[in-house]
């Protein structure tokens, strides 16, 4: 994949901003012949927390000024980074020859925030102060308007927005924006594929965003569904950063992909514990209730969606009860838990983690095909494993591999 700066102009347009002022990145793999586009949106948790104060702290950690710069992804990247981005035709055989672009993130709030003035902070090297900004949607408009402009990506005829994990939650954002205000009309199909973003309103996610907010500046300023907004009081607008509330909002057609057993959210929400090789697990109560609230969640976020909006084209899911973050890429499975895991069984991830991961005989990879290439009516349009974790035979989870 080849990387790419939004242009000086096209970032001036737009103010568009990472946190430490410069412009936002891209790569983009073309093929000449297709106008047919993959966009992915980069994850990597969220700089926020529970008073302003630290969500500040941890932006600037993240920008690079004080206190020093974590890395949010420190994954040993790839030029191809699998899944449905994959150029693989064993791997992703009906995506393949698609113009695939991986936005990286740089706003840390889910590509949803916009604040017109800066926020002063201290330079780590030099103790000076300086510009931290916090211009999430504006990047991505910028990035947008740049793949139209400089890379033929105003010709598309289809077009899928997919992200993974704060990625994800950043397509239940930006799916709508992206359909309504900036492709052009000649885009006959726009999809959401939404890939472990839908995290669950625990208490820690609703504290640490509602802290956020008044510094990402994204109920504020629109950086989330517009429908979303429009439906809750100013004290409820904090409800339109979380996947389960904006759902049902959504009137683009969109296809959400998540584990009932979040690997990520289990851990960050200590949820509790559930039986793995060489360990014991006395009471597993918790998880399996969590699972299948977030199952319910999702049914009744797409009935809703269906209700409020008849006329669109139908909405899918895939919801699996394996121990598992992301699915539908690949590039980040050498870390410690299974994240990028499972869209095919022949995928080096997939390999490593010893998943086959399957719903009714399906795989993530052969479900969304199905549901796409069905325009969405297939009958397995939803799938949600009735299973509970560690019960579905395709993805058990045995520790860290050796």
């Amino acid at each position: 994949m080849k990387p790419y700066t939004v242009s000086k102009n096209i970032a001036t347009q737009f103010g568009a901003k990472c946190l430490n002022g410069a412009a936002p990145q891209y790569l983009v793999r073309r093929n000449s012949s297709s106008n047919k586009w993959v966009l992915f949106l980069e994850g990597g948790g969220w700089c926020y927390g529970s008073t302003s104060a630290a969500t500040i702290a941890s932006c600037a950690g993240r920008g690079g000024f004080n206190p020093p710069a974590v890395s949010a992804m420190d994954y040993g990247f790839t030029m191809d980074y699998g899944g449905i981005l994959g150029s693989n035709a064993t791997t992703n055989p009906d995506f393949y020859t698609w113009n695939a672009v991986f936005i990286h993130y740089c706003d840390g709030a889910s590509f949803g925030s916009n604040r017109v003035q800066p926020i002063v902070v201290q330079n780590k090297t030099t103790g000076d102060a300086a510009h931290m900004w916090m211009r999430g949607r504006s990047n991505f408009d910028a990035v947008i308007h740049d793949l139209l402009l400089n890379n033929n990506m105003s010709k598309a005829t289809e077009v899928i927005l997919s992200g993974g994990s704060a990625g994800g939650l950043a397509v239940y954002y930006n799916l709508d924006h992206l359909a309504k205000d900036l492709l052009p009309s000649t885009v006959q199909r726009v999809t959401g594929f939404p890939d472990a973003g839908f995290f669950m309103d625990a208490d820690n996610y609703v504290k640490d965003f509602q802290g956020a907010d008044p510094v990402w500046n994204i109920t504020g300023s629109g950086g989330t569904n517009e429908n979303c907004l429009k439906a809750y009081s100013d004290n409820e607008k904090w409800k339109c950063l979380l996947a389960p509330f904006i759902l049902e909002h959504i009137e683009t057609p969109i296809y959400i992909m998540n584990s009932a057993y979040d690997a990520w959210q289990l851990g960050n929400n200590k949820v509790g514990c559930f039986n793995v090789e060489n360990t014991t697990c006395k009471n597993d109560s918790a998880v399996l209730m969590y699972g299948q609230a977030l199952k319910n969640r999702v049914k009744n976020g797409l009935r809703n969606k269906t209700i409020r909006f008849p006329t669109a084209t139908k909405s899918g899911a895939y919801i699996d009860s394996c121990y598992v973050h992301e699915q539908n890429v690949n590039y980040c499975s050498a870390q410690s838990m299974p994240n990028c895991v499972g869209w095919s069984p022949l995928e080096s991830g997939s390999i490593k983690w010893d998943y086959t991961t399957a719903i009714e005989s399906l795989t993530p990879q052969e479900a969304f095909s199905k549901y796409y290439f069905s325009q969405g009516l297939s009958s397995q349009s939803v799938l949600i494993d009735s299973e509970e974790v560690q019960k579905n035979p395709t993805c058990i989870y045995k520790g860290v591999p050796k």
